[in-house]
């Protein structure tokens, strides 16, 4: 069997072609003046500066941290040279192992105090291995943490809720702005920047199209904002005297936490500080000598999207993409054409459930990661809203190759760089058995744990909410100057030196 025409596979090994060299390199700090200075090396392997007069200086191995790693066009090598620094559950065991250490010497006023921010598509995750229901699997993972040493355990549900919010306000926005009209120099289409993996290739190979990125942050980087500003003035600590980690179905949560633009200069410190996958969580807890099915179920903290009396966790409407598409589309629908259409129902009819009369779905090639969804006037029946949902790498090469051309139609899109979304991360627990179908199959039912609930609720409705964003924000809430900055963020569109067509695959 042959290779297409169209890829060429050449040497596999760990040398950097000039084709592939990294476009964000490492600054080289000069030693002074040093010419006719040459390199040697080492009997360990060591590299050293060597002067004219014959002075010696030891020269810095390369560091490549996790956000130069994932965010240039080059390549990661397996290189002895090459470290790469990288988050995971160890991290968060050695804080806590810290914290334990200051405490018995009696100086647990310097110990972190740790924060954990749990994913619903993590519990799904979790939920669908231990055969227990996603709210079984908050109780039990609240106590199994708070046994290790964690002090909060919370629900990035709870900021899922304010991220729709202010995302469909940050759309009903940019809609009036452009007047509905789509295309060049508008701010329309809004394009859904919740998922890591999405931003970053749209930063390395498609800068045209960050304009068009919603600036809301993601749920993540919310209730980062929420932890070390909101809740560490309530606990009257500073920022860098909390340590916030997130479980999250997805490895490329660990590039959005690296960003600079969720760096607190003041402080030294990270809105998120650790990002742990949904697998790290469950192998930390086996190493710790832990099943979820032997831990005694606990009660929530605060911050989690649940009834009063804990009987039900409550979820938001949609896909494990977040629900943006959704609730963007009900409260659009309501706010710019006077149209009552809850979240629920759009969900509904984008799943073919049921049919609704304003509502058209269509999934493209048959394809259902690629799945248009118009709101129609109910007196014209013309079109007055399209939003789409675009699953996976092939179709969001097809959507830029649309926003490029000028032949997009689509007012708001919903973007996941995993097919089937969210429930599909690479973080996520795998079957046994990883044969195609069998991954399909779980996939799917990790999909069908994510969507079913006990209850919904409108995330303007839940109260926690309405009272956390008036104590934080004051009075103008949403509209205030500080949640404009603790909300939104910005993009970097990365220009490369290298000529792409140079690289050989």
């Amino acid at each position: 069997m042959a290779f297409s025409g169209g890829l060429r596979l050449t040497d596999l090994n760990d040398y950097i072609t000039p084709g592939q060299e990294c476009i964000k390199p490492v600054e080289v700090k000069k030693t002074g003046a040093a010419n006719g200075s040459h390199i040697k090396v080492g009997d360990a392997g060591d590299y050293y500066e060597v002067a004219k007069d014959g002075e010696e200086t030891k020269l810095e191995a390369a560091r490549i941290t996790l956000n130069d790693c994932l965010a240039c066009s080059g390549c990661v090598t397996s290189a002895e040279a090459v470290l790469i620094t990288m988050q995971s559950h160890h991290e968060l065991l050695a804080v806590l192992e810290e914290n334990r250490r200051l405490r018995s010497q009696g100086e647990g006023a310097q110990a972190k105090h740790v924060v954990v921010t749990v994913a619903p598509q993590s519990r799904a995750s979790l939920a669908l291995k231990h055969r227990m229901s996603p709210l079984s699997v908050a109780k039990r993972v609240t106590a199994a943490l708070k046994a290790m040493g964690v002090d909060h355990v919370f629900d990035s549900a709870f900021t899922r809720d304010l991220t729709l919010v202010e995302s469909a306000r940050e759309f009903v926005e940019r809609f009036k702005a452009s007047e509905g009209q789509v295309g060049d120099r508008r701010s329309l289409p809004v394009l859904a920047s919740w998922c890591p993996g999405w931003v970053c290739y749209a930063e390395k190979t498609h800068a045209e199209v960050l304009p068009w990125m919603s600036t809301t942050r993601s749920s993540q980087q919310t209730m980062g904002a929420v932890v070390k500003d909101y809740l560490a003035k309530k606990l009257g600590k500073t920022p860098d005297q909390i340590y916030h980690v997130t479980v999250m179905m997805c490895y490329d949560k660990k590039l959005e936490a690296s960003r600079d633009d969720f760096y607190n200069d003041i402080y030294k410190t990270r809105d998120v500080d650790c990002v742990v996958t949904t697998g790290e969580l469950d192998r930390m807890l086996s190493e710790a000598g832990m099943s979820l099915e032997n831990v005694t179920e606990s009660g929530l903290d605060s911050l989690f999207k649940a009834d009063s009396a804990q009987g039900h966790l409550y979820s938001s409407a949609g896909t494990s993409a977040g629900g943006g598409l959704e609730y963007v589309m009900s409260y659009a629908a309501h706010t710019l054409f006077g149209i009552a259409i809850s979240p629920e129902q759009v969900a509904a009819a984008g799943r073919e459930e049921v049919t609704h009369p304003l509502i058209e779905v269509k999934a493209v090639r048959n394809l259902s990661d690629h799945r248009e969804i118009t709101l129609l006037d109910p007196t014209t029946r013309q079109p007055c809203l399209r939003f789409a949902a675009v699953y996976g790498f092939r179709h969001l090469q097809n959507l830029v190759r649309k926003l490029k051309s000028g032949r997009s139609v689509y007012h708001y899109v919903e973007v996941a760089a995993c097919p089937n979304a969210c429930s599909n991360g690479g973080g996520q627990l795998q079957p046994e058995d990883l044969s195609p179908a069998a991954k399909k199959q779980w996939v799917a039912e990790t999909e069908r744990i994510y969507v079913t609930s006990d209850a919904y609720e409108l995330p303007e409705n839940n109260p926690a909410l309405r009272e956390l964003i008036y104590d934080w924000f004051g009075p103008e809430g949403l509209d205030s100057q500080l949640a404009k900055q603790a909300l939104h963020t910005q993009f970097h569109g990365i220009v490369s030196k290298t000529n792409p067509l140079g690289v050989s695959w």
